[in-house]
């Protein structure tokens, strides 16, 4: 590793350091302990509170810290759904391929080692099948998704077919997560003891899954 790459992962390392000090290691609980403050905000700065919402889901998502669960949640409860989707949809695509470029540039031999079971699964499945691949992945989440970054880094893949299969791929679950979200807003606004809507949504979630996995098996 040359001088330049050394000093990119030492900028990196210190960033990632700073930011998981900023949210003391827990986003959900800062999320949870701020909720009402977080919405205010959002309808007091609409604009605003979009682009910074966009700017952090893409900054957390690059350096893949496993927060894109939540904070899709957190945009169906913020935002209309169409806004809701589309900065999901786009920010959860962009930093998906900004960990791509950084684990294919600086850190190939750490993250083939670290990954090595997962690489040589994804890689053979690839080779055979290319970019069909990654969309029965994204489809078919059997690998965590900032587990599925870092690897694809390491194969061949052009970088913007594997932006453009992630934007596709991660849209269906991408729509059902943030519908959850702003039915559960309505249950905690409401106080409802039951809502049949974010059953069918949970239900989904964990359906959906095993669904694109079974119409996809010849790709997994």
């Amino acid at each position: 590793m040359n001088n330049y790459k050394i000093l990119i992962v030492v900028v990196i390392i210190v960033l990632i350091i700073i930011l998981l000090s900023l949210f003391n290691f827990n986003i959900p609980d800062i999320i949870n302990t701020n909720l009402d403050k977080i919405i205010n905000y959002t309808k007091s700065n609409p604009t605003n509170s979009k682009i910074l919402f966009f700017v952090i889901y893409i900054f957390l998502t690059s350096f893949s810290l496993p927060v894109a669960f939540i904070l899709s949640l957190l945009s169906g409860m913020l935002f209309e759904i169409v806004d809701a989707i589309a900065i999901v949809s786009f920010a959860s695509t962009i930093g998906a391929a900004i960990a791509f470029t950084l684990s294919r540039y600086l850190f190939r031999d750490y993250f083939q080692k670290t990954f090595s079971d997962t690489y040589i699964k994804i890689n053979q499945g690839f080779k055979k099948n290319g970019g069909y691949y990654l969309y029965a992945i994204r489809m078919s989440p059997i690998f965590p998704y900032f587990i599925v970054n870092l690897v694809f880094g390491l194969t061949s893949m052009k970088t913007y077919i594997f932006y453009l299969i992630t934007q596709i791929g991660m849209l269906p679950m991408t729509i059902i997560v943030v519908l959850t979200g702003k039915e559960m807003l309505y249950i905690l606004t409401t106080n409802v003891d039951f809502n049949q809507n974010i059953i069918i949504l949970f239900t989904l979630i964990g359906v959906l899954p095993l669904l694109f996995k079974f119409i996809t098996r010849r790709f997994l």
